[in-house]
C-alpha cells in the first residue's frame, strides 16, 4: 500500500482526537506540495516529449502526440497523480472542517 492509501484508511475512523487530526492535516500538506512538485516535473516531460515528437514528426497531428504521451510511463503517472492530488485537496479540506468542528481541549 502507498502512504496516500494508509492515512486515506486512517483518517476514516470518526472519533479522532484534535491533535490527530491536525497531524492528519500536516500530513496531507506534505502529501498535497510533494504531489503537487512531481506533477510539475511531469509536465515538464509532456512539454519535452510535444516539442521532439513535433520536431520528429510533424505529420503527427497534436492529439495523437498527446495519446502517445499518454500512455508512456510518465504519462500515465501524471494521469494518476493528477487525480490523487485532487483526492488529497478534497481530504485535507474535509480534516479542515473536522478540526474546525473538534473542541480544543
Amino acid at each position: 500500500m502507498s502512504l496516500l492509501t494508509d492515512v486515506l484508511l486512517a483518517i476514516k475512523e470518526s472519533n479522532l482526537s484534535r491533535a490527530q487530526l491536525e497531524e492528519f492535516e500536516q500530513t496531507f500538506t506534505v502529501l498535497y506540495s510533494e504531489y503537487m512538485m512531481r506533477i510539475a516535473v511531469l509536465q515538464k516531460a509532456e512539454s519535452l516529449y510535444f516539442g521532439s515528437m513535433e520536431q520528429q514528426h510533424p505529420e503527427l497531428p497534436d492529439v495523437k502526440i498527446k495519446r502517445m504521451w499518454r500512455v508512456t510511463d510518465d504519462g500515465l503517472e501524471l494521469r494518476q497523480k493528477e487525480t490523487e492530488v485532487k483526492v488529497i485537496a478534497k481530504n485535507l479540506s474535509s480534516i479542515k472542517s473536522r478540526i474546525f468542528q473538534t473542541p480544543n481541549y
